[in-house]
């Protein structure tokens, strides 16, 4: 094996990690957006991932806040598997790159690549009070 597939590998474990040891995501959480989507976000603020399915990844950063990136194609087993790697070379992680399906298994193989969209930034919605019945 190469030693970018190595670091890709890695990085894939990194990412994967935090989302799988997590039972209720923050990424669960009802949120909405929360401005014009970016290309890049920074790698060092990303906190933990949620794959959501085939086409959406939740990049849960500091500050309570998220970044929600559709891909522009589905990609095959994401979903299923919800670990992967990327391809930045760079300290951001941005709609230019890829990310690679790594798949469940002793030898944890490398599935279908696949390109990232914009990250969409969200926020949690405010908790509604409970309604209350009326008096009477």
């Amino acid at each position: 094996m190469r030693r970018t597939n190595l670091a890709m590998l890695a990085t894939s474990l990194l990412l994967a990690a935090p989302a799988l040891a997590q039972s209720t995501p923050r990424s669960q959480q009802l949120w909405t957006p929360d401005g014009a989507p970016v290309n890049c976000i920074s790698l060092q603020s990303i906190r933990s991932t949620h794959v959501v399915d085939d086409r959406t990844i939740n990049f849960v950063i500091s500050n309570n806040r998220m970044f929600t990136n559709t891909l522009p194609r589905a990609c095959a087993g994401l979903g299923m598997n919800r670990a992967f790697s990327h391809n930045s070379r760079t300290t951001q992680l941005c709609a230019v790159n890829s990310i690679t399906v790594v798949q469940r298994g002793a030898n944890r193989m490398a599935g279908p690549s696949c390109g990232l969209g914009q990250f969409q930034p969200m926020k949690p919605v405010p908790a509604t009070p409970a309604a209350t019945p009326p008096a009477g």
